[in-house]
């Protein structure tokens, strides 16, 4: 056997053995429930995108009001708030 030569380890009439066979029913997928996960995934990635910016705008809020009234300290918090 020579350096250069490989030796093929696939078997090459592994497709007859299987065993269950892909089926092309149209009315066996449940497209309802399809629908219905994907009207959840985005239901939940949408909300999570609107918490974020509602939090956003209110931290900026925050820090301006924070910077308006002249507060470096954590007693200058308490005083103001």
């Amino acid at each position: 056997m020579a350096i250069d030569t490989d030796k093929v380890v696939v078997d090459v009439n592994a497709h007859i053995d299987i065993i269950s066979k892909p089926k092309w029913d149209a009315f066996e997928n449940n497209h309802f429930a399809m629908r219905r996960r994907l009207v959840y995934i985005f239901l939940k990635v949408a909300n999570l995108f609107i918490v974020r910016l509602r939090a956003g705008k209110r931290l900026t809020k925050l820090k301006q009001w924070i910077s308006n009234n002249g507060i470096k300290t954590r007693a200058d918090m308490v005083y103001r708030v």
